[in-house]
């Protein structure tokens, strides 16, 4: 069945609870990232031979690492439900690329901070992680604003009498 002009201006949409666990999963990693990033940036502890990183530092990574693998997971369900369908119609496909290539730098960054052990790769790996994924949702506002804007403009053309 091929879909109607409708569907073309509004495009793929998640369901409701695709689209709340896909944010809240969203809102998850930024906490436990955020937290980490201004624990350990901002916050030491004094210890048996002076200042040291807060205990929660180590709790906070670990929680993001697991909440990572579920976030993964969703991405890559994301593609054929809200993806792969927009892409012909070219619905949102620049937002919508930029988000997924950010995703997927925030994966392959989250993997070498974990797995690389050379110590200036890691500097750079760490800064661009943490300003990509504190973008992050300014990227999917833009998605989100700009497919609401283009669904507003969409319904009221169809509105619109024929012949105007």
């Amino acid at each position: 069945m091929k879909p109607g002009p409708r569907y073309l201006v509004l495009g793929p949409r998640l369901g409701p609870r695709s689209r709340r666990a896909v944010y809240a999963l969203g809102l998850l990693l930024l906490g436990s990232g955020a937290a980490w990033l201004m624990l350990h940036t901002w916050v030491r502890v004094e210890g048996a031979f002076g200042p040291e990183h807060h205990p929660l530092e180590a709790w906070l990574m670990r929680l993001h690492g697991l909440l990572a693998l579920p976030a993964l997971v969703g991405v890559g369900a994301l593609l054929p439900a809200h993806v792969w369908p927009a892409w012909r119609p070219r619905l949102r496909r620049t937002s919508g690329v930029a988000l997924l290539s950010a995703c997927a730098a925030l994966a392959l960054g989250g993997w070498a901070l974990y797995y690389v052990a050379d110590d200036a790769v890691r500097g750079w790996v760490s800064v661009t992680h943490w300003v990509l994924g504190l973008a992050l949702p300014v990227l999917l506002l833009a998605h989100i604003v700009g497919a609401r804007r283009e669904r507003r403009a969409g319904e009221h053309a169809a509105r619109r009498p024929p012949g105007l």
